[in-house]
């Protein structure tokens, strides 16, 4: 406690405090002594002292503990020597209690009864002086003597209680801030760790509806699809705030150093912006060229802040738009990479900004677009910017918008332009686009110093025209190779620009609504319109864009690839994202069945999970590569995980694994590993036009099946419509659900009576857990409910009440098992049981249906 408080700011003011208090009296001291002619021996030593203390202050190599008591000694010391004088007898009380009181601040008893006694030996001695010369001793001495040395009786009693008293404030505080400390470590601990199961149904609603998306759909379709991916995409960026977040809280947050691409960053960054909501406002993206091209720095962490930045600018934005500024300011070590992104919403007044850092704390309601958010954003920024060694700073005036800068140190790696073309002789471009007049004064100025930027740092020739007459007077007069239409610039003109393709390169820069076609030859370039599109549509020849070609898609035919997740949901998803790139898909449960596969098959490449039972994805990693090099067999493996911890990435490397690829699987981060990870000869890419020609996956014709076939599990209260929904209304899948469900009933039944039995409420809550969700994939919500509630009771370890509850429960559960056996295989009850042991021990499926909160 004492070693607590000494190294505590309260004791190092103290400390503070007593020695400005010693130097204070001491030099009062030694003007007094030469005002009365006192010793002139005592000042060379109490000056010697003085500076003494003040080198063992400044030098700070003496233990705190020993400091304290050195410089109590000295203050005694000058002390004695006022008080032996005659004149001071009687002011020796009163100068001892201010005394008293000062070192009261230090919380130590002793040094408060190190004053008493200074005080009542000084007292005394002056006492026999003052005896000894003669002076008279009556009765009015004796009276004041008694008096002072109450005084400091009195004095250190009350010092001591309020040192007393304080100590155990302190130690309840101390106490309680242990408690806090340890119920947050505890939470955040949690959150951590539960960030696995969490992301596991994310990752379904985002993998699944990602791999719907790309099959022919009604258009509500297209659009419920759309709104859901949505959906599961902000979960999922809200799962990461809080992880972010509790990093940052708990002092963790792990900074990674990797060489990445600017262009490739910014990139990623549009493609993960697409999925949210963007009010029809505008966004300008304006990335200088003079940033280098290569840097090394964490990546994903300025990817956060910017995603922060631009969507909090987008919540508080009514009208006009976002702007985003990249430029760099160079230094010795490399560049400072400057963000800066500035929005024409409702703005700050300056009591928020003081706020605005705080943890939680959001904008009043009634200013913001969205009710949404969980008030992280800023602190997160706040928060990397820092661990990055930057600065973060914002300005703002309200009506007119908000600007916040971020400075972060960054090494160069190499130092060429982010953005550059191939042959600036004979490249002269023109653009004909309407929001560069736009109506929004600082709209038009964005997109200007957008433009500004961008034909400065490509040192090309930029024309710009605001009408069609303008535009045909410009190819007459100027040999245009390049043009830059707005969307509604070429709907109104098509005709007229359509036949420029022969001679000039077209690119319509498209609206996020526009959902028509454009003439061959017509480059597409999604907005936010920035840089890299520009520079890559600048690098292309004339020949690129006489044939209607767009984006290539990128393809893995062939690519023999393994999954391993113990969660079979995972494996469903993987396995449908993968086989769209036309790659090969086996899948297994364990990192044990994945060392066996990759024994038996090669495979190109490995998607291994982290969190696993028995074995997890490193362990099973290395013996796979093991394995792998005794056969002299080259094997590509990637994690495949919702470890989401921020120094994920690189413990994984670090381990052996080839690549990174976090849960849930966003589309461009899957490709882009998988360029880097594969042999190019594995990598195709399939022009625009020839997409179409790719053989969709052949469809099972659905079987008719009567509804009479379930009434046996009907009767044991099946929702059996429901069971159908889950599955899609697939009675193939529903049936091979069943046959799921009903296998190893002896054993299934036998191990819950035996957990209950022998009080193991752990397991006991883990097969609950199990019955608990398959139940509701098949419709037996009933059974459902009760197994959910004897789940939250055993996990409480609540004895009565799962004694209570679990008669009623297995005699239903047997019931629906043995109602099951008739379905799936035709067969009466003791059929069933004969069989029973021969089945294996399958792997119970505990992944929760759509919608269940688990």
């Amino acid at each position: 406690m004492r070693d607590d408080l000494l190294d505590s700011e309260l004791s190092r003011t103290s400390q503070m405090v007593i020695l400005v208090s010693y130097t204070t009296f001491s030099l009062i001291l030694m003007g007094e002594s030469l005002l009365l002619g006192w010793e002139k021996w005592a000042l060379v030593l109490m000056s010697l002292a003085l500076i003494g203390a003040w080198i063992i202050h400044i030098r700070q190599k003496v233990d705190p503990n020993v400091r304290l008591w050195i410089y109590s000694f000295m203050m005694m010391a000058v002390f004695f020597f006022y008080g032996i004088h005659p004149t001071s007898l009687f002011d020796l009380a009163g100068v001892m209690l201010v005394v008293i009181m000062i070192y009261t601040m230090t919380g130590k008893r002793a040094l408060v009864v190190l004053c008493q006694i200074t005080y009542f030996i000084t007292f005394g001695y002056g006492l026999i002086q003052y005896w000894i010369s003669g002076e008279l001793i009556d009765a009015l001495v004796v009276t004041r003597a008694l008096l002072h040395m109450v005084l400091i009786i009195m004095g250190g009693k009350i010092g001591r209680i309020i040192i007393e008293t304080w100590n155990k404030v302190l130690e309840k505080s101390s106490s309680e801030i242990r408690e806090l400390k340890e119920t947050t470590e505890r939470l955040d601990n949690f959150l951590a760790n539960v960030s696995h199961e969490i992301r596991t149904p994310v990752n379904a609603v985002i993998g699944l509806s990602s791999v719907l998306k790309k099959e022919s759909l009604p258009p509500a379709a297209t659009d419920s699809l759309t709104a859901i991916s949505r959906a599961g995409h902000r979960v999922a960026e809200q799962i990461g705030d809080i992880l972010d977040f509790t990093e940052i809280d708990m002092e963790k947050l792990s900074v990674n150093s990797e060489t990445y691409l600017m262009g490739s960053l910014v990139n990623d960054l549009l493609v993960q912006l697409d999925n949210i909501d963007t009010y029809n406002l505008d966004f300008v993206m304006d990335l200088e060229s003079r940033v280098p091209a290569e840097l090394s720095g964490d990546a994903s962490k300025i990817k956060k802040i910017l995603w922060h930045l631009i969507s909090n600018g987008f919540k508080f934005t009514k009208e006009g738009g976002i702007y985003v500024h990249l430029y760099p300011i160079r230094r010795e070590y490399g560049i400072n990479l400057v963000i800066e992104v500035q929005d024409t919403g409702v703005g700050i007044d300056d009591d928020e900004i003081e706020h605005i850092y705080e943890q939680f704390y959001q904008s009043d309601a009634s200013r913001a677009r969205t009710a949404g958010g969980l008030g992280l954003g800023i602190p997160i920024v706040n928060g990397f910017v820092k661990a990055l060694g930057g600065v973060m700073a914002i300005e703002s005036d309200q009506g007119e918008g908000t600007t916040v800068r971020v400075s972060i140190p960054q090494t160069i790696v190499e130092d060429t332009p982010c953005i550059s073309i191939k042959n600036r002789e004979g490249c002269v471009v023109a653009g004909f686009l309407g929001f560069m007049t736009t109506g929004h004064p600082k709209i038009r100025e964005f997109y200007m110093e957008m433009i500004g930027h961008l034909v400065e740092g490509l040192n090309v020739p930029f024309h710009r025209v605001q009408s069609r007459q303008d535009l045909e007077e410009l190819i007459n007069t100027t040999k245009i190779s390049h043009l830059f239409v707005g969307t509604g610039e070429y709907l109104e003109n098509k005709a007229y620009i359509d036949s420029l393709v022969r001679t000039v390169n077209v690119a319509m820069v498209k609206d996020r609504d526009f959902t028509g076609n454009v003439g061959p030859g017509i480059s597409l370039l999604p907005k936010p319109f920035y840089g890299v599109q520009v520079a890559n549509f600048l690098n292309q020849d004339l020949k690129d864009h006489t044939a209607d070609l767009g984006e290539d898609k990128i393809l893995f035919t062939g690519v023999k690839s393994l999954v391993v997740d113990d969660e079979p949901m995972n494996l469903l998803v993987a396995k449908g994202l993968f086989e769209g790139y036309g790659m090969q898909v086996d899948t297994v449960l364990s990192g044990m069945e994945a060392i066996e596969a990759c024994d038996r098959e090669d495979y190109d490449v490995v998607f291994m999970d982290h969190m696993m039972p028995e074995m997890d994805g490193v362990e099973a990693m290395k013996r796979i590569r093991i394995n792998a090099s005794r056969s002299k067999k080259e094997l590509c493996i990637v994690a495949l995980t919702a470890n989401a911890i921020s120094s994920a990435k690189e413990m994984f490397l670090s381990e052996g694994f080839d690549g990174f690829i976090p849960k849930p699987i966003e589309i461009t981060e899957f490709e882009r590993v998988m360029k880097r990870v594969l042999p190019k000869a594995l990598i195709t890419y399939v022009p625009k036009e020839t997409q179409n020609l790719i053989p969709e996956p052949e469809q099972k014709p659905e079987e008719s099946q009567g509804s009479l076939k379930y009434e046996p599990i009907k009767a044991c209260g099946t929702d059996i419509e429901a069971g159908l929904k889950y599955c899609k209304n697939d009675r193939e899948f529903y049936d091979q659900l069943l046959a799921e469900y009903g296998k190893n009933r002896a054993k299934k039944t036998e191990d819950l009576n035996r957990y209950l039995d022998s009080e193991n409420w752990q397991d006991y809550s883990i097969r609950v857990h199990a019955v608990k969700s398959t139940s509701k994939m098949i419709g037996a919500m009933e059974l459902s409910e009760m197994a959910k509630s004897l789940e939250e009771a055993s996990k409480k370890a609540d004895a009565d009440k799962v004694r209570a509850e679990h008669p009623e429960f297995i005699k239903r559960y047997k019931a629906l098992l043995e109602a099951i056996a008739k379905v799936v295989n035709g067969e009466e009850e003791s059929t069933f049981a004969e069989n029973e042991e021969k089945e294996d021990d399958s792997e119970i499926l505990e992944f929760a249906p759509e919608g269940e909160s688990e």
